[in-house]
């Protein structure tokens, strides 16, 4: 025969356990609710990043919904550089890492491929100082053409450059100068 003290017992033992369970869960779901508030989980949300090669620094980039990419871009090669062409691209050229997979393969200049540019901003090439900065906006293109994309999605791709440099006049230098992760604004 239970006594009362036996159900006193069986009824603190129930309600110890249960209040140590439904702190848990409250810690649980406060922790799920911080994660998906901060949007860590977000497939979208892959931090813009910028690393250019040597002799180039990247200032400032953003690419809009269009797939235009605009960059503030420097260099510190000592060199003048006479930029005559760019090129943005999702992939580098399976046979020539010098060339984009897609768009302005050839890093052609303005008047030799306008598509590839949203602006006549190249249309006369652009001269860059060393220790100078140069504005270069391009289509960033991927498999499926201009790379247009909603607000928030990511672009990750490649930045070429076309120019010449008073150092070595004639010699025209094609070269990846940075890879980049940005998202669309």
């Amino acid at each position: 025969m239970h006594t009362a003290k036996t159900y006193v017992m069986r009824s603190q033992v129930a309600l110890d356990f249960m209040v140590s369970y439904g702190v848990a869960l409250l810690i649980i779901g406060i922790a799920l609710y911080v994660v998906i508030s901060t949007g860590v989980l977000n497939p979208h949300a892959a931090p813009s990043s910028c690393t250019p090669t040597p002799g180039f620094i990247c200032d400032s980039y953003a690419i809009n919904t269009s797939g235009v990419f605009i960059i503030k871009i420097s260099q510190v090669t000592g060199a003048t550089m006479d930029i005559t062409g760019a090129a943005c691209a999702s992939t580098v050229n399976s046979t020539n890492s010098n060339y984009p997979e897609y768009g302005n393969i050839h890093v052609l200049g303005y008047s030799s491929d306008q598509s590839a540019y949203p602006s006549n901003a190249m249309a006369n090439g652009i001269d860059m100082y060393s220790d100078g900065v140069a504005i270069i906006t391009v289509n960033c293109y991927s498999s499926y053409g201009i790379s247009k994309k909603p607000l928030g999605d990511s672009f990750v791709g490649y930045l070429w450059l076309n120019y010449t440099t008073n150092m070595l006049p004639g010699k025209v230098t094609t070269q990846k100068v940075a890879s980049f992760t940005v998202r669309y604004t």
